[in-house]
């Protein structure tokens, strides 16, 4: 077995987009996600596990944060692990996908173990 270790970055819209894409082998855990507001008013931000087959909410695994407020120049910070599942079939895929209320307000940081 490989270890790589990555780090994700995202410049965050209002559209959903990945944050940490589909795998379709092997093991990953994001281990921690840091959610930047670098504007001077409150950002709301969605984050959420997908399946592979799409962005729809019938795609929607489940919530990690569902408008939730950054205030203003801070950081949250996730730092409980997220098991994502990889697969060849597209509805057994997972990924993690986010959006927020204003673009180019929220940078986010993902920490990410793959294990192959």
């Amino acid at each position: 077995m490989a270890n790589a270790f990555q780090t994700k970055t995202l410049k965050v819209t209002t559209t959903l987009t990945d944050l940490v894409p589909v795998y379709t082998t092997g093991q990953v855990v994001v281990h921690a996600v840091f959610i930047s507001n670098r504007t001077t008013s409150d950002v709301k931000v969605d984050m959420g596990v997908y399946d592979g087959a799409g962005v729809l909410d019938a795609n929607r695994q489940s919530w990690i944060l569902y408008q939730t407020i950054v205030p203003p120049e801070s950081t949250l910070t996730i730092e409980k692990p997220i098991n994502l599942e990889s697969s060849a079939t597209d509805t057994e895929q997972r990924r993690v996908m986010s959006k927020a209320s204003g673009n180019s307000a929220i940078e986010i940081l993902a920490s990410v173990l793959v294990i192959t």
